[in-house]
This record gives C-alpha cells, structure tokens and sequence, in this order.
C-alpha cells in the first residue's frame, strides 16, 4: 500500500506499516505517562486518541510518500507491542531521526537492539543516509547503552522543555552514526 515502507523482518519481530486496526495494542503504551512523558504528544486518554494519532502522525506522512514509524508485531505473539522507525524522512533524505517505542511490558527483553539493528542496515543498505540520528533523555540508560552497542557517537548535551514533564528543560543527547563508521 506504501511503496516506500519496505516490510522489515529480524528474528523476534515483523516491521510494517502502521494501520487503523492497530489501535488498540497503540493505546495500551500510548495511554501510560511512563512512555510518552519525553514524547511530543500527550498521554491518550482513549483509544479515539490514539486513532486520531495514526491518522495523523503515521498514515498521513505514508501517504505523503515519507519513511516513517513501523508497527512492531512480536512474532511469538502476533501483537503489535510498538513502534520503530525513521521521523517521517523524505525517500531522498541524506539523513535521519530514529525511534524506538515499545508497551512497557516488553522491555528489558533487548529487543530494542534487535530493532535498531534492522533500522540501521536499512539506512545504510536500501536508504543509503549518510548518517543517522537519536535524541534520548539523559536519564534513559538503555537507549543510549543500545546506541553505543551500534557504534553510534555521542555528539553533543543539549536541554529541551517537554510539555508532559510539566514544561521543564530535562537534559538530552544526540548520538550520530556516520554511514562511513558502520559496519555490519
């Protein structure tokens, strides 16, 4: 349906577009502070919002012919469990921001290497970035751990005001990987 989304596939989990009937498995980590406090989007007070969110975020940039965020579907389960992806890059970007959100329940599982990995060899091998981009907050250890385990560089400190952490500045960093520096 969306040429430019390329279905991904590692061993634990299958990566596709995002879809209207994925809005409930959506909801179950969208509607829980701990998960979208360093995100620009509110908690999801109902499954509407979360429906509303795909509409908007996700299905609109597809068909706008952008590369975007992925559903996660755990194999073992056949459940969406998050999303993954590039932030909406043009199919002619040089470079891009990737993100990684899964429903709490699945964390601590590494999955969240196993994702990045396939985003990464997709980036390089079919996207053919230059380089690649990740925010994290400075507190999120295993965000930045699992950057690192890809031989992403920390480039730079820097402070940003987010709306769900009550309009406070909080500490972030970047971490770049050049496609020069990558190796499979």
């Amino acid at each position: 349906m969306y040429p430019q989304m390329e279905i991904l596939e590692t061993k634990n989990c299958i990566l596709r577009p995002i879809t209207l009937d994925d809005t409930n498995n959506l909801y179950e980590y969208y509607s829980i502070p701990e998960v979208v406090k360093f995100l620009p989007i509110k908690v999801h007070q109902t499954p509407y919002d979360t429906r509303r969110f795909i509409k908007n975020f996700f299905i609109n940039n597809y068909q706008k012919g952008k590369i975007g965020h992925y559903a996660v579907v755990l194999k073992s389960e056949n459940k969406v469990i998050g999303n993954v992806g590039f932030n909406n890059i043009s199919q002619h970007a040089t470079s891009g921001e990737i993100g990684i959100c899964l429903n709490p329940n699945y964390w601590g599982n590494n999955l969240s290497y196993e994702l990045a990995q396939i985003l990464v060899d997709y980036a390089f091998n079919k996207l053919n970035l230059e380089y690649i981009y990740a925010i994290t907050y400075n507190d999120n250890v295993y965000s930045k751990k699992t950057l690192i385990q890809l031989n992403f560089t920390h480039e730079l400190d820097f402070a940003k005001r987010f709306k769900n952490f009550n309009n406070a500045l909080v500490k972030c960093n970047k971490f770049v990987l050049y496609q020069d520096n990558y190796t499979k």
